[in-house]
């Protein structure tokens, strides 16, 4: 009995792990988001799909050429955007396709 029980409990304890770490993969929120230019990490094309004060939600859409221009993967990401953000082609609103460059925490650099 001595075996199950260790199998056990190094099942509940690799549970445990990947749970605490899918939890803390989530996406970050305005607190925790850069709120200043930095480095660029990243561009990130979409469309805006929601805007909440400073934070808009971006959602890009990843086509495959393999699949004949069908769309494989649909990603949602939050970028911070304030008046350091560099707008070409003038202020952004829901619906609109935008290519924005960002650093690691999530400002958005410059959005066109």
């Amino acid at each position: 009995m001595k075996p199950l029980a260790s199998i056990m409990a190094i099942t509940v304890v690799c549970a445990a792990v990947l749970y605490i770490g899918v939890a803390g993969a989530s996406e970050p929120d305005s607190t925790t988001m850069d709120t200043t230019p930095g480095p660029a990490f990243t561009t990130v094309d979409g469309k805006i799909t929601k805007i909440e004060g400073s934070v808009y939600t971006i959602q890009s859409e990843l086509t495959g050429y393999q699949n004949q221009g069908s769309t494989t993967n649909v990603s949602e990401m939050k970028i911070y955007v304030d008046q350091q953000t560099k707008k070409l082609h003038g202020d952004k609103k829901v619906g609109d396709k935008v290519r924005a460059e960002i650093t690691r925490g999530g400002f958005a650099n410059s959005i066109q």
